[in-house]
Parts: C-alpha cells; sequence; structure tokens
C-alpha cells in the first residue's frame, strides 16, 4: 500500500501532465549525492574536492587527485524508495578534469492490479495469477568538465541527460549547469553552481512539455587548521534560489523566488578519520563519520526524518587510485 501512495505522491506532486513551468518539476534532481555531503547537511559547493564535485560543484573537479570512483546506496521513505548514484573522475595534467555520474531514484516491485478483477467489480475479488509488477524510476546522467585558470579560480560545467520512467509513461530531457569556485584565501573558498542555467525541459511520450526552472547556488566555506594535532575544522553554507515562488514550501519567499539554506560542519584527524554534522533546508539534522585509509574512504551518512517516513542511512565507497 505504501508502494502505491509513493507512487501517486511522485506523479501529483511533479505535475508530469501539465504543460509549462511547474513548481518542484525538477525536484528529482536535487536529493544530493555522497554520504560526506549529506552528513554535512548538503552544504557542499564551496568544500567539493572530491568525484561527487560533479554534481555539487563540476569546478571543484580540479581538486579531486588522480582517479576516483564512488558508489553509493540508500533507502528512503520506510525503505519503499531506492537511490543508487555511481560516479567517476580523472584529474588531467593540463589542469583539466573530467567526470561521470549516475543517479537512479526508483520503487520496485509496485503490484499492478488494473486485469485482475475476477469478474466486473471489485466485490468479486482478484485473481491473484493476473497480478503483475513494475518498476518506476529516475535516472540522471552527468558529463562534467573542470579547468582550473590559475592557483585561485577555476570553472566547470555539466552537460545531463535525464530520464523518467513512470510505466504507463517516459520522458526524456537535457539540461546544462555552469559553475566557478574561488579561493578568496588560503581559507577561505567560495562555490557557485547555476543549475538548469538554460531551463531544462522534459519531453513526455503523452505529447506534453515540462521545463525545469534555472536555480542558483552559491557556498562559503573556511578551514581552521591545528597543523600540531593534525586536526582540521570547516563549517559551510549554501543557499539556494530557486527562480519559482514556492511561499510557505521555502525558508524564505520574495515574488518569483525562493531561498533556502544549508549549514555543515565537517572535522579531520590526520585526513584519516572524520566527523560530520549538518542541517538543511526541510530542517533536519544529520551527522556522519568517514574513514580514509590509502586507497578507499567510506563514508556514512545519517538523516533524521518524520516517524512515520523514517529515517535515512546512506553508505558511501570511493576508490581513490594515481592517474593513469
Amino acid at each position: 500500500m505504501k508502494k502505491y501512495i509513493l507512487l501517486v505522491i511522485l506523479i501529483s506532486f511533479d505535475g508530469v501532465l501539465a504543460d509549462g513551468f511547474k513548481k518542484y518539476a525538477g525536484e528529482f534532481l536535487y536529493n544530493g549525492v555522497g554520504s560526506r555531503a549529506l552528513a554535512m547537511g548538503s552544504a557542499f559547493v564551496a568544500v567539493a574536492n572530491d568525484v561527487t564535485a560533479g554534481y555539487w560543484n563540476p569546478a571543484g573537479l580540479v581538486d579531486a587527485p588522480g582517479f576516483q570512483m564512488q558508489f553509493m546506496h540508500a533507502r528512503q521513505f520506510v525503505s519503499s524508495i531506492q537511490y543508487d548514484y555511481l560516479a567517476g573522475s580523472i584529474n588531467m595534467e593540463s589542469n583539466t578534469a573530467y567526470g561521470l555520474s549516475l543517479i537512479r531514484l526508483g520503487v520496485n516491485y509496485i503490484k499492478d492490479t488494473r486485469n485482475a478483477l475476477r469478474g466486473e467489480t471489485i466485490a468479486e475479488g482478484l485473481d491473484p495469477s493476473r497480478i503483475s509488477q513494475f518498476n518506476t524510476a529516475d535516472y540522471v546522467f552527468y558529463l562534467s568538465y573542470a579547468k582550473r585558470l590559475n592557483e585561485k579560480f577555476s570553472y566547470g560545467a555539466n552537460v545531463k541527460l535525464l530520464y523518467r520512467d513512470y510505466a504507463l509513461e517516459s520522458a526524456l530531457g537535457i539540461g546544462f549547469d555552469a559553475a566557478a569556485r574561488y579561493r578568496l584565501s588560503d581559507r577561505l573558498t567560495m562555490g557557485l553552481i547555476f543549475r538548469d542555467v538554460t531551463t531544462t525541459m522534459m519531453a513526455w511520450t503523452t505529447g506534453e512539455k515540462e521545463f525545469i526552472t534555472p536555480a542558483l547556488r552559491p557556498g562559503l566555506a573556511y578551514r581552521f587548521d591545528f597543523d600540531k594535532i593534525g586536526l582540521y575544522v570547516q563549517p559551510a553554507v549554501d543557499l539556494n534560489i530557486l527562480f519559482e515562488s514556492r511561499a510557505a514550501a521555502t525558508q524564505m519567499h520574495l515574488g518569483p523566488l525562493s531561498l533556502d539554506s544549508f549549514w555543515g560542519l565537517e572535522v579531520g584527524f590526520k585526513n584519516i578519520t572524520f566527523l560530520r554534522f549538518g542541517y538543511d533546508d526541510l530542517n533536519r539534522i544529520s551527522a556522519g563519520i568517514g574513514l580514509s585509509i590509502t586507497r578507499l574512504a567510506v563514508d556514512y551518512s545519517y538523516t533524521n526524518y518524520d516517524r512515520e517516513l523514517g529515517n535515512i542511512h546512506r553508505i558511501s565507497f570511493q576508490l581513490k587510485l594515481p592517474s593513469f
């Protein structure tokens, strides 16, 4: 029953059969990736310096050394929704970096009873042998590029391909992100990503078209280093500016603009063990730990949610190798 409810929510929430600009049309793009970033409340635009930068801020890929791969899996909403992320990046000697990322957000094994009636009415019951199952999912594929101009400034971009499969109908889309990163000092970094900068169109098999409005997300991160004990403390904050009015569903709104904030903190010891905390736009508290040993890093994050929807646990595995 929960899966039926979730499917109805997904379809109605995004307004997939309505034409034009719709609120929350691109909400499936904003779930975030990587247990490290999500443990920090998604305040990661200025921090991003690993393979997940392809999602958070592609300009940060130039600070992801060598070849990296990461996989993350999570179950959300009482384990009814499966969320998977797989990404890879490579840093070139010419101060350029490239990345590939794939995200899948889906509900599996939904029962289809449309053809299972024994007779003309529901009162006559269902024939179990005529009940089938289907899956529904959103897929996003990112192709990322980054370039370092000098020690302080780098820029990047994403081309993203979107596919939404709702069993009865599906949609295809393409979008573009532009990003930059600037070191204001040795400790203070500013990041910026302009998502869906040209407006992203989703074309449904019904003939309808849906448009995802642009979103501007700046971020700041400051790093305190305590070299004598091998410790650093890095607080960060992001602001997400949506070019659509969400009224009470956002922290702040002014006319056609809506604004949400994200807060995070990372504490690292000898670049081996990490402790993280965060507070996101939905007023959820998150926390996590990380362990990095030579070529492998493992990160865990926890986000509290309403009792009915269940808390979210995520785990990420990252492989780090020298460039080929």
